[in-house]
């Protein structure tokens, strides 16, 4: 009863947290092998701060790429106009391989990597193939990554979001550990909101929302230094994620 009535509460906080963020839809269940038309996001393995970004230039009329390194982090901040939630699912084989799986949902026993990015973002249009003009969008922002490195033992298991996730583990259906990492966002305070790594429990969920919610205050005060990530790739197909993921490096990272 007090593991249901805490959960509740979860729930409750990430909602006033995260309102506005997008989230998955409902539970759907994962299909083994099954074609993913575009990805949400899959994200980049390390998050890699970014050399240029796009902004206006008034004397000019138009777009330009800016170095990162010119820019206050005010303006920085301006151009990360959008909130939201990612979750990217990929299975682990007995070689170690990741397949991605999509964006969340039910799966069979196995082994998995469950990334969640609490972001401020923005998109870049990123061209992947010379040959048929293939694009992809880069993600680029600042925020938290939770990666969930699990293992199921029962089939059915929710991987659509911490609280499942919680859920499950609460059930013995599931296993593993939690990472953090803030990436972009330099402030004193960060080492103190924010956690490394913690064993998967009710209470390992509850310190990330909190520390969700911690990031979302830093990114807004003017002491806190921000500086752009490339954190995934989006709307393509998982077959060409490398890449896009490459051409996304070549241009906004090296």
């Amino acid at each position: 009863m007090k593991t249901t009535k805490l959960i509740l509460i979860l729930s409750i906080i990430s909602l006033l947290l995260f309102s506005g963020c997008a989230t998955v839809g409902g539970t759907r269940a994962i299909v083994e092998g099954g074609n993913i038309s575009k990805a949400q996001m899959i994200p980049t393995e390390i998050p890699m701060p970014i050399k240029t970004i796009e902004i206006y230039d008034k004397t000019k009329n138009e777009r330009i790429e800016a170095d990162v390194l010119s820019l206050s982090s005010s303006e920085i901040r301006k151009r990360l106009t959008s909130t939201e939630t990612f979750i990217s699912v990929e299975k682990r084989d007995s070689s170690g391989s990741l397949t991605y799986m999509g964006a969340g949902g039910k799966v069979s026993r196995g082994t998995y990597r469950v990334t969640f990015d609490y972001v401020n973002y923005t998109n870049q249009s990123i061209l992947f193939d010379d040959t048929t003009k293939e694009s992809a969008i880069g993600r680029i922002g600042v925020g938290l990554r939770i990666t969930a490195e699990l293992v199921t033992t029962s089939n059915g298991v929710d991987l659509s979001g911490l609280i499942p996730i919680g859920l499950a583990a609460q059930d013995n259906k599931v296993s593993g550990h939690l990472k953090f990492k803030v990436y972009g966002i330099s402030n004193d305070k960060v080492g103190l909101a924010v956690p490394t790594t913690s064993i998967l429990d009710v209470s390992s969920i509850q310190k990330s929302f909190e520390a969700a919610s911690a990031v979302r205050i830093l990114f807004g005060l003017d002491e806190t230094t921000i500086e752009p990530y490339l954190i995934g790739v989006a709307d393509i197909k998982p077959v060409d994620a490398e890449r896009a993921t490459e051409a996304a490096v070549k241009k906004l990272v090296e």
